[in-house]
């Protein structure tokens, strides 16, 4: 690399963000040159600080203007901008190249769609730009508008692995899901388990709300609909599948019937090198997988019974992008008001299940193939809505 690669991080002091730039740290100390044009986070203005403060970026947006004050205070000499406005100006920023979108929520969708008219190559971590918009992003990719790579360990796995052939040889691609923490738990015990014991995945090192969405399986649902954008494929051509050690991160069968599948630790730091230096390999110290790993690995069905919420969620997929976003929404919701207490942890199914039949039931004319980005927030905020009324039965 002869110039630096500049690059903006949104979201860079969640999971996905503080692990991107230990990516960029070890990057730097094996001799490539970054720049950090930009970063977006939320409220943590303690850790931004921090970030600030050893790389230096050419601009940052917070949430708010009381956020903002607050950093500036710390970082007097940093330029500082907030809210949504900011968000897009944070993407501009620096003449930058590659954005990293690691926010939470439909939120992101705004910045991706932002950066791909620029001509940016966007690395994301953020689901609900494909979930809620994919229409719209499809749409730029299909023009030759920016360069959308994944950084979601499953997708970044099928995305590897489908290099092996060309698009016409594919059959079927296969993402696989640890089945989280309470894989074994006995479905009449599920309702009761609190907060604390969801968090604890065994696997993987993620944010509050995905981690849930993994121990209900709509984060495979969610994931399942970015195939569907990023590769062009038919759900009928999407699998999922349980595989509790969190060994092979996803698979593609060819129409030969031979099976490439893609084999890694559970860190996402290795799917956020290979998307953020455009598919090349570096040897950065992260753990690696031994042989050991590869005795008595399972593969199990994804049950409907344990995991509703993942057929939920398809549901909505098949009835267009209004309904995915209601969806998304209301999954964000209901997993709020479960980590709060609200609700227990079936009513996060259960609440899915109200919310999309209401939708679906009361909107069956709203199926635009390509909503404008005001109908998709308006479903969202109906979402959020009908979401924060609903009350487990």
């Amino acid at each position: 690399m002869s110039r630096p690669r500049r690059v903006v991080i949104l979201g860079s002091t969640g999971s996905i963000g503080c692990q991107t730039l230990d990516v960029i740290r070890r990057l730097r100390e094996a001799g490539q040159l970054w720049e950090i044009a930009g970063l977006a986070a939320g409220r943590n203005v303690e850790r931004l600080a921090e970030q600030v403060a050893e790389f230096t970026p050419t601009l940052v947006s917070v949430a708010d203007a009381a956020a903002a004050a607050a950093l500036s205070r710390q970082r007097p000499r940093q330029s500082v901008v907030h809210g949504e406005d900011g968000l897009l100006e944070v993407v501009t920023s620096g003449d930058a190249e590659l954005v990293v979108n690691a926010l939470v929520g439909a939120m992101g969708l705004a910045p991706t769609l932002h950066a791909l008219d620029r001509g940016c190559t966007v690395a994301l971590a953020n689901k609900e730009t494909l979930v809620v918009g994919g229409e719209l992003v499809r749409e730029r990719l299909n023009a030759g508008c920016g360069a959308l790579v994944p950084i979601d360990s499953e997708l970044n796995a099928l995305w590897q692995c489908l290099r092996a052939g060309a698009p016409q040889e594919v059959e079927r691609v296969v993402l696989t899901a640890s089945g989280g923490p309470l894989l074994h738990l006995p479905p009449g015990e599920l309702d009761s388990v609190t907060p604390d014991a969801v968090l604890a995945h065994p696997a993987w090192r993620m944010g509050r709300r995905v981690t849930v969405d993994s121990a209900t399986m709509v984060n495979k649902a969610l994931e399942v609909i970015e195939a569907h954008f990023l590769f062009d494929l038919p759900y009928e051509r999407i699998d999922a599948i349980v595989h509790p050690q969190a060994v092979v991160h996803g698979m593609v069968e060819f129409l030969d019937g031979a099976w490439i599948a893609h084999l890694a630790p559970a860190d996402m730091r290795l799917p956020i090198a290979h998307a953020i230096t455009d598919a090349k390999r570096h040897n950065l110290s992260l753990p690696r997988v031994g042989p050991g790993a590869l005795d008595g690995l399972r593969f199990l069905p994804l049950e409907s019974r344990r995991f509703p919420g993942f057929g939920h969620v398809l549901r909505a997929a098949r009835n267009g992008a209004l309904a995915r976003a209601v969806a998304n929404a209301a999954d964000e919701v209901l997993v709020d008001r479960f980590l709060g207490g609200g609700i227990g942890f079936t009513g996060i199914a259960d609440g899915l299940d109200r919310v999309v039949s209401e939708w679906l039931a009361s909107h069956a004319s709203d199926v635009a193939e390509r909503p404008t980005v005001d109908a998709l927030l308006a479903a969202d905020s109906w979402a959020r809505r009908f979401a924060g009324a609903y009350a487990s039965p």
